[in-house]
């Protein structure tokens, strides 16, 4: 796939991590809400990752959320860690969500066969639509762990095995989730791109400047698997939440674009910045 996208996100800038979170678990409570109130029940897949913490903890503690009618779903799991291992993305996960929503949590199992477990954990995702996907962006633009050249929006299989890129592992050394490189696994079971895109709607939550490039990038540039989180400019009802560290870049972009399309003989006029 190559383009331009055919869906314009909303995006909102807040001052910090702690605001962008409050904003998003915001629109996460209303969907949930939405699918509560319409069927009795909710599916949404998480992202496990420190830009997803103060959206989790606003999340938690949102009114009028039955977690019990919640089944929850981790979009992608290590290879290699035991099922208690502190770095592992289910515990993680897990003791963020509300107790109440602990016996609708499905986890991704570590201790069998990895493509045999893509394929139950798949089954579990496809007995129902998906209300809500939480998600992040990488540093090198990774969604869940579709890494650049291997992304794919028409992937056959809605779970699978990867290998990961240098950089995603480098990323949990720098964000303390690792003590070094070598420690990281090198493969992965995630949820790939179509499944991502299924969800009724998205909540994308990007935090700090090592992640701008990503995200200017996913705005900016093709919508191509160079930068995965490029494909959700796909998406109908995408919203992105983004402290100012990490729109840095897209305010500027978004400033030169304008300054580029107005007449050369036009009087300067102020950078133009995305709406809170």
């Amino acid at each position: 796939m190559d383009g331009t996208g055919s869906a314009t996100p909303r995006v909102h800038i807040a001052p910090d991590a702690h605001e962008a979170g409050r904003r998003a678990a915001d629109r996460a409570a209303e969907v949930l809400r939405e699918a509560l109130s319409a069927r009795g029940e909710a599916r949404v897949i998480f992202a496990s990752a420190p830009s997803q913490d103060a959206m989790l903890t606003h999340l938690a503690d949102a009114p009028g959320i039955d977690w019990s009618r919640v089944r929850s779903f981790h979009m992608d799991e290590y290879l290699g860690l035991p099922p208690e291992h502190p770095a592992g993305f289910g515990l993680w996960l897990r003791e963020r969500l509300p107790r109440q929503a602990h016996d609708g949590f499905a986890r991704i199992r570590t201790d069998g066969e990895p493509a045999a477990e893509a394929e139950r954990y798949a089954r579990l995702i496809q007995q129902a639509p998906i209300d809500l996907v939480c998600l992040g962006v990488g540093v090198n633009g990774h969604i869940a762990f579709n890494e650049p050249g291997a992304a794919d929006p028409a992937d056959p299989e809605p779970a699978r095995v990867v290998t990961l890129d240098t950089a995603s592992r480098q990323q949990q050394v720098d964000e303390g989730l690792f003590p070094d490189l070598p420690a990281v696994p090198t493969q992965a079971l995630t949820l790939t791109v179509p499944t991502l895109l299924s969800g009724r709607s998205l909540v994308c939550s990007v935090i700090g400047a090592h992640k701008a490039a990503a995200v200017a990038r996913a705005h900016g540039g093709p919508v191509d698997d160079s930068n995965p989180a490029s494909f959700l400019r796909t998406h109908a009802d995408v919203t992105w939440f983004l402290d100012e560290a990490a729109a840095s870049q897209l305010e500027r972009q978004n400033a030169a674009r304008q300054n580029a399309e107005r007449p050369h003989d036009a009087e300067d006029a102020p950078t133009a910045t995305l709406p809170l």
